[in-house]
């Protein structure tokens, strides 16, 4: 074969479209649906420039591919080596989020530990030590940081730890510092918990804010509650941040979903009214 073909084997990426009609009506689905969604202009202009270098005959093989060459996407193992604390805004599910990480873990046959730094919420003890005697583990309070040191130094080896944190407004200092504290109490990794929908340059600022605390990484929630999900595309691109899962159920039993390039692409491009691909990530939840 000759060299162009070889390499176009090797990648079938690797070139423009030879259809430049094609091409172009590609792009106006892709943009339109970027568009619906609120992604902002300058991101939909770098998204639209990166989907039209791929050699591809549909918009979501083309949104596929860009997604999968701009933004990370990685779940998160059922036992991390590291204990992994949630942090984020009111409302966005931590507490929920991390019940159900501890379920996953022990439903995959891991020693769990959960532990609350919530200590102060009216009832928020309360009721995550009910879900945590449904689920046949203890649930550990740390009223501070020392006392979350000294509880991570009682984990077992291989066991799975998850810490739920008090409610922090990405603009208030004192309650940034107490997570901060809380963060560098112990060897942990910071995971941002981030409702779905809402203003995209609002999301960016409030990823690019807990990225400064060490999050490297989220999950995002309530997608079943919205249908414009710019502001995920904004998060991912304000701070490089890797997306972990996403939660399309408030249902504990049903988890939370890993999700793929092709899923969020799927997302973007199908009927928001139709959303056959939340239907498969509440299936792959469960």
């Amino acid at each position: 074969l000759p060299d162009d073909d070889m390499a176009q084997m090797a990648n079938p990426f690797a070139f423009p479209m030879a259809d430049p009609a094609q091409e172009t009506e590609i792009i106006a689905e892709i943009s339109d649906a970027l568009n619906f969604h609120r992604v902002s202009e300058d991101l939909v202009a770098r998204l639209t420039k990166t989907a039209s270098a791929f050699s591809v005959n549909d918009a979501i093989a083309a949104l596929t591919a860009t997604f999968d060459g701009l933004f990370g996407f990685s779940p998160l193992a059922c036992a991390p080596e590291r204990p992994v604390m949630l942090i984020g805004p009111a409302g966005a599910g931590k507490t929920v989020t991390t019940v159900k990480l501890t379920a996953r873990a022990l439903l995959a046959g891991h020693d769990a530990m959960l532990i609350t730094t919530d200590v102060t919420r009216t009832g928020a003890s309360a009721q995550l030590r009910e879900l945590t005697e449904i689920m046949g583990c203890t649930l550990h309070e740390a009223s501070g940081p020392a006392d979350l040191a000294d509880l991570l130094a009682q984990r077992q080896p291989g066991s799975a730890c998850f810490i739920d944190t008090p409610a922090c407004s990405p603009f208030n200092l004192t309650e940034l510092e107490l997570v901060k504290s809380l963060i560098m109490a112990a060897d942990v990794d910071p995971v941002l918990t981030l409702p779905a929908g809402g203003d995209a340059a609002e999301a960016a600022e409030i990823v690019h804010i807990f990225s400064g605390l060490g999050a490297r990484g989220m999950i995002v929630t309530r997608l079943d509650t919205t249908r414009r999900l710019g502001s995920i595309l904004s998060a991912m691109d304000s701070a490089a941040m890797t997306l972990h899962h996403v939660s399309v159920t408030p249902y504990i039993a049903r988890g939370l979903a890993p999700i793929s390039p092709g899923a969020l692409a799927h997302i973007f491009m199908e009927d928001p009214f139709e959303q056959d691909t939340y239907q498969e990530l509440e299936r792959a939840s469960q």
